[in-house]
């Protein structure tokens, strides 16, 4: 077994995790008159809701261009299809908005791996742990028996906050570049040691 081989179920990030749709965060909050460095999400609650609606709609025609134009990240689609194999239930657990994330899993043929895929509307985000236990909850599993795999610092905390292991998938960049790197559980540079972390040891990419 490898060492992620005897966990129940897989919990993924999808943006920068799965699929790459090159979001340029720093053009977005420009545009929408927000601070550097700060999570868009959590800028936009504080405002006024008519602002907060006129920046939601730039909001909305960024990731949507985004979704038009997303990719699998390389080796995506071999281990979705090695853990469908396995039987072990995979979920999506997203900060982008449901018609996004239904864009983009259906252009790119891959929703039908996810039993349960939660987006920004559906609850608490990301860090907040509450879509990792309600997956839990709907899973009847036990929040460690699940992983949290993720490209960022929110990944790594809803993880830790939700009290699961979790692992940092960096696409090539050093970890020690990548903020959280030192709060995951294991780090994965590129798709092959994911597969490893999480498939069963017979198997072979």
């Amino acid at each position: 077994m490898t060492a992620l081989a005897h966990l129940k179920g897989i919990i993924f990030d999808m943006d920068g995790t799965l699929v790459d749709s090159g979001l340029d965060f720093a053009a977005m909050r420009s545009e929408m008159g927000l601070k550097a460095g700060i999570p868009i999400l959590e800028q936009l609650v504080e405002l006024p809701q008519d602002e907060r609606r006129h920046k939601e709609e730039i909001l909305h025609r960024h990731e949507m261009a985004g979704a038009d134009r997303a990719s699998l990240i390389d080796g995506a689609d071999r281990l979705l299809e090695a853990l469908a194999r396995e039987g072990r239930p995979m979920a999506i657990v997203t900060r982008n908005s449901t018609p996004t994330t239904e864009h983009t899993l259906k252009r790119l043929g891959i929703g039908h791996y996810f039993d349960i895929v939660i987006c920004r509307e559906d609850g608490p985000h990301k860090p907040d742990p509450w879509a990792i236990e309600e997956i839990c909850r709907r899973w009847r599993m036990e929040v460690d028996e699940v992983v949290m795999v993720g490209d960022y610092l929110l990944d790594l905390l809803s993880a830790q906050n939700a009290g699961c292991p979790s692992v940092l998938f960096t696409e090539g960049k050093p970890p020690e570049d990548v903020e959280g790197a030192d709060i995951a559980t294991h780090i994965a540079t590129h798709f092959d040691q994911l597969y490893q972390l999480l498939a069963p040891v017979e198997d072979s990419i």
